[in-house]
């Protein structure tokens, strides 16, 4: 096995877990007695996906997406109990709901798994004529399962949300004291701010518990919670050095007082902060001179403070708008305007929306007029097959495939070994839902294949009475997926934007690679050398997948071929630094000097840059990654047994900021269309 994919995966929750899952077989049992006939699929599955919603790896509520998504699939559920009996109808609102569904891609994964979720609920509708009475029911049953979910998350938050939001409370408080003692003159020589709390933050959202007990980094999304405050104390210490003046004090005094109002979780905290940034603008204008520039960059870092704090959907965008009530339709507003930047036909999203639309209202017309009862599963195998990929586009089609067959076979199996009642069918589809969870983890066969027989165990439960079978929703399946594959063939992404995606996909890894370098020079890692052959083993694979996007290519443009050549220089540069930076490894790490190790561990995760979406590639921000080297450079030990490798450190991190802001400056790929 390659040691890049040898990652362990990590666990969830299991308090969390089992209230997700009583939650789901309450709703469940509360179907089977008194819900419509056949209606334990759409109110069992969104339940099922509202609880997916609450397990969001996020800091943030996850309470308002839970409602989002029981309205989603709500609607979902009562259009597709509305038009199911009427074929024509039926397809044309299948094609236009997975069009706006895929579309939702443009907001990252998350969105985007959860339209294709809400598909899955329509497309999955019996074809039995319509009674309002039962179309109701079932959608308020469907709902009411999803806001359950909200409830179970509201009351019992799991535990890692907790200890981040401790964390959270404490550092904003510790900043808070660190202020108002700048802002009382309590200061000395060589005053700083207290870091306990800041490096417990780190942790705190940075490391987390994986099948083999060891830690393991965690999402990108998470950087902004815990590096704002780290950038906020960096410039309480520089604030520390400015001649101190009534106008600065004031200004420390509110910053303070915004820094408390962030902290206070309680609701009266929301109105607080929006008091106390209020005032602080009001005195901050007031500072000139040599104080003005510490002040300007406090102000941007307590704005976006304040901005996470109130709810914004991205804590660095200035156009941000928040998730509170009254400005719900200005959040609605924003994420239409968000789809609508991707309606032009180079864009991933559009692509893949129209290779969605096109192939599961085909499938659902096979479905409907082939007259097969498990028909349904030729649409359902193209939504868990097809995605917005533009590299490993087959292979990744070919493995959710093979895990959608090894589901239907899994499931077929167990229905036909027992005979189960309908009840004891969907407790068992219960079981696998949450074993679904925790595979989560384990890669996108595994989720399928999960997924898939969790799927048939709730089909066959809602629709009861016929024979179990095993060839016929396995021959489903494998055309749907078939169909999926041909979509792909037929409409593949722009060339220059799968390009793009390679070119990030190749630029991440070799970070990665550096990544890992140069966390072994201030961190004891269990074993450094198989974590650095790991990375290198990754960047090697994307290397030869660019080389080979780009020999299929015909590079008739002079600007595309002169990007190539850039391209290919700065990652020359990087690899070389790279390796000199594993040559020159120190046999212990310097984890003496907390600074430094703070300061090393804010570059990397500047470097390691923003996760890639369908929307756009991986990148990173050159000015912020330039402020982290200059920091890494200052907070360098000037002296002892490690001044030899540090000296390394710094300046092959240099040689790397270098060759990314290279990168950051030269034409992209598709400023050659």
């Amino acid at each position: 096995m390659f040691k890049g994919l040898a990652l362990p995966p990590l666990m969830p929750d299991l308090a969390a877990l089992a209230r997700s899952l009583a939650g789901i077989a309450v709703v469940a049992a509360v179907t089977l007695q008194w819900g419509p006939t056949g209606s334990v699929p759409a109110v069992v599955g969104t339940t099922a996906f509202a609880a997916a919603a609450a397990f969001q790896d996020s800091p943030r509520s996850r309470v308002p997406l839970v409602y989002l998504v029981s309205a989603l699939s709500g609607l979902a559920v009562l259009l597709g109990a509305l038009t199911s009996a009427y074929p024509v109808l039926f397809v044309v609102v299948v094609a236009v709901w997975c069009f706006g569904a895929a579309m939702l891609w443009a907001h990252g994964p998350n969105a985007g798994l959860i339209g294709a979720a809400s598909a899955a609920l329509l497309v999955v509708a019996p074809p039995v004529a319509p009674t309002i009475a039962t179309a109701v029911v079932t959608t308020a049953l469907a709902v009411t399962g999803g806001l359950s979910q909200a409830l179970v998350i509201a009351l019992w938050p799991p535990q890692r949300r907790r200890t981040q939001r401790d964390a959270l409370v404490a550092a904003y408080r510790s900043l808070a004291a660190d202020a108002r003692a700048l802002a009382d003159g309590h200061t000395g020589d060589g005053w700083a701010v207290d870091t306990e709390p800041l490096v417990a933050l780190r942790e705190a959202f940075t490391t987390g518990t994986t099948r083999g007990g060891a830690n393991r980094l965690r999402s990108a999304v998470h950087r902004d919670w815990y590096a704002l405050p780290e950038r906020i104390a960096a410039t309480l210490t520089d604030t520390a050095g400015v001649p101190r003046s009534d106008a600065l004090s004031r200004v420390l005094e509110e910053a303070a007082d915004t820094m408390a109002a962030v902290a206070d979780t309680n609701r009266s905290g929301r109105v607080s902060t929006d008091v106390a940034i209020g005032r602080f603008d009001s005195v901050a204008k007031d500072a000139v001179g040599s104080e003005s520039g510490v002040v300007q960059r406090l102000s941007a870092l307590l704005h976006e403070v304040v901005a996470m704090r109130l709810g914004d959907f991205v804590p660095s965008t200035p156009d941000a708008v928040r998730l509170r009530r009254p400005e719900l339709p200005t959040s609605v507003s924003s994420a239409i305007r968000g789809m609508r930047g991707h309606l032009m036909w180079n864009s991933p999203v559009l692509r893949h929306a129209v290779r969605l639309s096109v192939a599961v209202a085909i499938a659902c017309a096979v479905d409907r007029y082939a007259g097969g009862q498990y028909g349904y599963w030729i649409p359902l195998a193209v939504l868990i097959v097809l995605r917005p990929e533009t590299a490993h586009t087959y292979t990744r089609c070919v493995g959710r495939l093979a895990g959608t067959v090894a589901g239907v076979v899994v499931a077929s199996a167990l229905l036909f070994v027992v005979d189960f009642s309908v009840a004891a069918t969907t407790m068992l589809a219960v079981v696998v839902i949450g074993i679904t969870y925790v595979v989560a983890g384990f890669g996108y066969v595994a989720m399928s294949a999960a997924v898939t027989t969790s799927a048939l165990l709730l089909l066959d439960a809602g629709r009861a009475g016929g024979p179990p079978s095993m060839s016929d929703p396995l021959l489903a399946a494998l055309v749907g997926g078939g169909l999926a594959v041909i979509a792909h063939v037929v409409l593949p992404d722009d060339e220059l934007t799968r390009l793009a995606q390679r070119a990030g996909e190749l630029l991440k890894t070799e970070i990665d690679y550096a990544a890992a370098v140069i966390k072994g020079y201030v961190h004891e890692l269990d074993s450094p050398a198989d974590d650095v052959a790991a990375a290198w083993q990754r960047a090697y694979r994307a290397r030869a997948a660019f080389e080979a996007t780009t020999g299929a290519m015909r590079l008739e443009s002079r600007e595309l071929r002169h990007w190539l050549r850039s391209y290919r220089t700065a990652l020359n540069a990087i690899t070389s630094s790279c390796t000199t930076l594993e040559a020159h490894l120190p046999v212990r790490p310097a984890t003496a000097e907390r600074e430094f190790v703070l300061t090393v561990d804010e570059y990397v995760e500047a470097l390691c840059g923003d996760p890639p979406t369908a929307a756009s590639p991986w990148t990173v921000d050159a000015a912020e990654l330039g402020a982290a080297e200059q920091r890494l450079r200052e907070a360098m030990p000037r002296s002892g047994s490690d001044d030899g490798p540090m000296r390394v450190l710094v300046a092959e991190v240099g040689a790397i900021t270098r060759s990314l802001s290279a990168i950051s400056v030269s034409p992209a790929p598709s400023a050659a269309r």
